[in-house]
């Protein structure tokens, strides 16, 4: 019995492209599909290189229909984006395995552009956007080594490059005219991975902020249209929480199928105009100044009763919106009997903090949050990110007479317990506060998410009252950095300072920004901007796709006439790459070798218009080359010797340009024949 013939080879930058695809494919399939890709990969691995059998056709349409069924049972389906990736992912490491012709081999560069340009529908971001360009380089490279296996490798990934940077403009007018559907993409939606569900939630217990507090993952980012606010004005409100069950907070939380109150308090002078970059979150919050001017809301959006922003939808995608807010405003200025009771109620627990707010009773509002802020001022309150657990139902009575170590949401629940153990109405609001200026816009990261009080008062509505900033003033004047900087806890990149760490954090934001701002931000109704800009804003759909196939036809003429030229002008082997700069500078002093005309003949016509050290220099040169030419064999090192000695006679003849075009005005009788030639 004759033993299995080994494996045909597949073209070695064929298989690392697709092993890096497939790699960056696994960080979004489950386990048990990683394990049968590494070991397909590895099994390929050792086909490749150790001439290992590959398994049989049997064999491997079992382990595709076993891997369809997992794949059907795991996402209940095989359409989709993760199940249609998975199960693409899956048959290309079957497809591995099976490969053996060239036709295998073509097939595979097919899938590996599908699975290649499948990751954008996980991530719009700029380093996959990278990561897709690297991989289609990789493809491009394996595909002329398997089209043409004498071509070197470096002249094949030099040729895929050139392929790529042609397809460039091409590429730029399909982004910016190919018409722009509403919604995601093919108008899907697409779920949000677990890692964009972080931020604010819509309860509040103790402890909610431990994680968002060291937490650096940006929020969202704000562009003004004048000047950024001062840190004290950047109260970023997302949600109102008025009622407490068993020690959490509830968020109030807007009917989306009632239509929004037609008016939610009133501004107070002029307004400031922002536009907000939310990233992905699948939650309907939207942040902003309060208060948001009802009359220039998006459609998108809906204003509830409390002042806070909601989306329709939920935000799957990175969405800018523009916004326009007063930071003097009045909310709410009559209070119904319903909404008066419910922000007054206190849980049953607590006696020290009720007997405390009880004292205050007699006083007014103002008064008594004056004392409350002074309680929390004079009594030794310490602002900390590790404040430790507080234990049993007295949560608050610990914080308040036992512990006092807490930050912003052990500050606004005691103030509003405390305010409403002294009768004057009070709710929770959680948000974000502050943010850091990054170039020309603002930053706001999870880490700034923060918990502030309101309290109604007569005549004014409810008013905003943050008693952080009684224990530590510069968690507000100047963030977070500030107010923990001698906390542990607190990672590197936000403490402030100019650290490497830190400086490189904010360089990759705004690259990030404007990537975000000019890339995933532009949208159909960007696209009709700019259409109207050129003059073009009055265009249907058709006759829009009619002047992009215009536009595309004319810029692939004109790439096509480049390469063309380009082919043309390019050396075709090693000698006539090294003696191509000493041509290109004698070309320009029009001594240019004529058809049929022998290297010594050129070089010995040539030779009377240069000075006598450069004619020596050149027929040195010309007997080095005429070597090279008819030798047997032609060492590496002596060919980039003769490059690197003809690339530098070439600079010493364009040095001499004068002197050698004096010379030729000198044989007029002879620099006219050449002329003639030339003409011939």
């Amino acid at each position: 019995m004759t033993p299995p013939a080994p494996p045909a080879r597949l073209d070695s930058t064929l298989l690392m492209t697709l092993t890096a695809g497939i790699a960056l494919q696994a960080m979004h399939l489950p386990p048990w599909i990683w394990l049968i890709l590494a070991a397909a990969l590895v099994w390929r691995a050792g086909a490749q290189w150790q001439n290992w059998r590959l398994p049989s056709a049997a064999w491997l349409i079992t382990l595709a229909v076993l891997s369809g069924f997992g794949v059907f049972f795991d996402y209940h389906s095989l359409w989709g984006r993760d199940a249609g990736v998975a199960f693409l992912t899956l048959t290309a490491a079957f497809k591995l395995l099976e490969a053996r012709q060239l036709r295998d081999q073509r097939v595979l560069l097919l899938m590996g552009f599908f699975l290649s340009i499948s990751l954008l529908l996980f991530d719009q971001g700029m380093l996959t956007a990278l990561a897709v360009l690297a991989l289609f380089f990789g493809l491009l490279t394996a595909w002329l080594g398997i089209e043409s296996p004498g071509i070197s490798w470096r002249d094949r990934s030099r040729f895929a490059g050139y392929l790529l940077l042609l397809a460039l403009p091409v590429a730029l007018i399909l982004f910016l005219l190919f018409p722009r559907p509403p919604g995601g993409l093919w108008g899907v939606q697409q779920p949000v991975s677990a890692q964009a569900r972080t931020g604010l939630s819509d309860t509040l217990s103790a402890g909610s902020f431990d994680a968002l507090s060291k937490d650096p993952t940006p929020a969202f980012r704000v562009q003004f249209d004048g000047e950024i606010p001062p840190p004290p004005a950047r109260y970023w409100r997302v949600l109102v929480m008025s009622q407490i069950h068993d020690g959490v907070w509830q968020a109030n939380l807007p009917s989306f199928s009632r239509p929004p109150p037609s008016r939610v308090g009133k501004i107070l002078g002029d307004t400031v105009r922002y536009t907000l970059t939310l990233e992905p979150s699948d939650r309907r919050f939207v942040p902003s100044l309060t208060l948001p001017r009802q009359a220039a809301l998006p459609n998108s959006l809906l204003l509830d009763a409390n002042g806070s922003l909601f989306s329709r939808t939920p935000i799957i995608d990175r969405r800018l919106i523009t916004l326009e807010s007063g930071l003097n405003y009045r909310l709410n200025p009559s209070l119904s009997t319903t909404a008066r009771r419910e922000n007054l109620q206190l849980p049953a627990d607590n006696p020290r903090l009720k007997a405390l707010g009880k004292k205050w009773q007699t006083l007014s509002p103002e008064a008594a949050r004056d004392a409350a802020l002074d309680y929390f001022h004079t009594q030794g309150f310490r602002y900390t990110l590790s404040p430790g657990r507080l234990q049993g139902e007295n949560r608050m009575d610990q914080f308040l007479f036992d512990t006092r170590r807490g930050y912003c949401e052990h500050y606004a629940e005691a103030f509003t317990l405390l305010m409403r153990a002294a009768g004057v109405p009070a709710r929770i609001v959680t948000g974000y506060q502050g943010g850091e200026v990054v170039g020309d816009y603002l930053l706001v990261r999870q880490a700034d998410a923060h918990a502030w009080s309101e309290i109604w008062i007569a005549h004014q509505g409810w008013v905003r009252v943050d008693p952080t900033t009684a224990v530590a003033p510069e968690r507000i004047d100047t963030g977070l950095a500030q107010a923990a900087i001698e906390d542990a806890a607190l990672p590197a990149v936000l403490r402030g300072g100019s650290s490497l760490t830190r400086r490189l954090a904010l360089t990759v934001d705004q690259i990030q920004n404007g990537w975000n701002q000019y890339v995933l931000a532009y949208s159909g109704e960007t696209q009709r901007d700019l259409l109207r800009n050129l003059g073009l804003g009055t265009l249907s759909r058709w006759q829009q796709v009619a002047v992009m196939l215009l536009l595309i036809a004319g810029t692939v003429w004109l790439v096509l006439r480049w390469w063309q030229r380009l082919a043309i002008q390019r050396p075709r082997d090693a000698i006539e790459r090294a003696w191509h700069p000493l041509e290109r500078v004698l070309t320009r002093l029009h001594l240019t070798r004529q058809a049929g005309e022998s290297w010594q003949t050129y070089f010995d016509r040539i030779s009377q218009h240069l000075p006598p050290a450069l004619a020596r220099d050149l027929a040195n040169l010309a007997q080095q080359f005429s070597r090279w030419r008819y030798a047997q064999h032609t060492s590496q090192r002596r060919q980039k010797l003769i490059q690197l000695q003809a690339a530098a006679l070439a600079k010493k003849i364009w040095r001499a340009r004068q002197k050698i075009q004096s010379t030729r005005e000198n044989k007029p009788g002879q620099s006219r024949l050449n002329e003639g030639q030339s003409s011939r």
